[in-house]
């Protein structure tokens, strides 16, 4: 009963609120994979520097970075290569916050943000595919909410 008021509620939402709303759903979906990420590999820098970082970007930014960055596709596929060595969800986020990060360097080589960082044992290789079907179905809801997304957008 309430989910169907909610449902009717968000149903006679103009486009633009109901992007809005589905825009801050997928960085608190974001932020909840990052975190459930830390639960698994605790001592990973770079994942609570992403969780920092997600942050503090404004909900819209994070959207515009994963939509340009994520290959929906290739996620569609479960392209492990690419999961593993190419996706690199938050690339160039730094042109999106008000703050300089130049200094700081954080994605120098591109490699900031890769799950090929979390790969650099052998625990954490065991760890990431004991856990790779929770990352999956993580990256298939983000896809989900972009396409989502990007169809209130047009």
């Amino acid at each position: 009963m309430i989910s169907n008021n909610i449902m009717n509620i968000y149903n006679n939402l103009s486009r633009e609120s109901k992007h809005l709303i589905l825009v801050r759903k997928l960085k608190e979906a974001f932020i909840s994979f990052t975190s459930d990420l830390l639960d698994v590999f605790p001592k990973d820098n770079y994942l609570f520097l992403q969780l920092i970082v997600t942050n503090q970007l404004p909900d819209t930014s994070l959207f515009n970075l994963l939509n340009k960055n994520i290959n929906l596709e290739l996620i569609e596929n479960e392209d492990e290569y690419y999961l593993k060595y190419n996706l690199i969800m938050l690339k160039d986020y730094k042109y999106y916050l008000n703050e300089i990060y130049e200094k700081i360097n954080l994605d120098k080589d591109n490699k900031y943000f890769k799950f090929e960082q979390i790969l650099n044992t052998k625990s954490n290789i065991f760890l990431f595919e004991e856990n790779k079907e929770m990352i999956w179905k993580w990256l298939k809801i983000f896809k989900i909410m972009i396409k989502n997304i990007n169809t209130l957008s047009k």
